[in-house]
């Protein structure tokens, strides 16, 4: 696990999650909101009193429809960012695939191989893009 940090608040939390499958990570499309029109993994923010895991797990079932276990889950990248709080990246390819299921949040969805990514205009800073990398090669 690396830890990045940027900023001093600790206010809020997020987590991310980036699922494996065939050396491919799921991309979401951004419908509305926040970065519209860039990928990204699922994930979003805790609800008060939530963890981090079960705020992971939450969040890639409501915005893919895929289903982890919060210990099949692997701490990644956790970095606090100064204009927002501490968000935490984790990593599995342990998860229900009976299809992606998107949630009004996201237009589209794509298994990406480390080519794709570059090629799309993604929510993931460089340094974390970097790290995801290594990671999906030991998968």
């Amino acid at each position: 696990m690396i830890k990045i940090r940027i900023g001093m608040s600790d206010t809020k939390i997020g987590a991310n999650v980036i699922l494996v499958k065939d050396g491919k990570i799921l991309l979401l499309l951004r419908a509305g909101g926040w970065k519209t029109g860039r990928w990204g993994p699922p994930g979003g923010g805790a609800d008060p009193g939530e963890t981090p895991e079960r705020a992971a797990v939450r969040e890639t079932y409501e915005e893919s429809g895929l289903r982890v276990k919060p210990e099949d889950l692997k701490l990644l990248i956790q970095r606090t960012k100064h204009d927002y709080g501490m968000i935490y990246f984790y990593i599995t390819d342990k998860f229900s695939d009976r299809g992606v299921a998107l949630s009004h949040e996201h237009s589209g969805f794509s298994w990406a191989d480390m080519k794709r990514i570059d090629e799309l205009d993604t929510t993931f800073q460089p340094d974390e893009l970097a790290i995801i990398k290594k990671a999906v090669l030991s998968y």
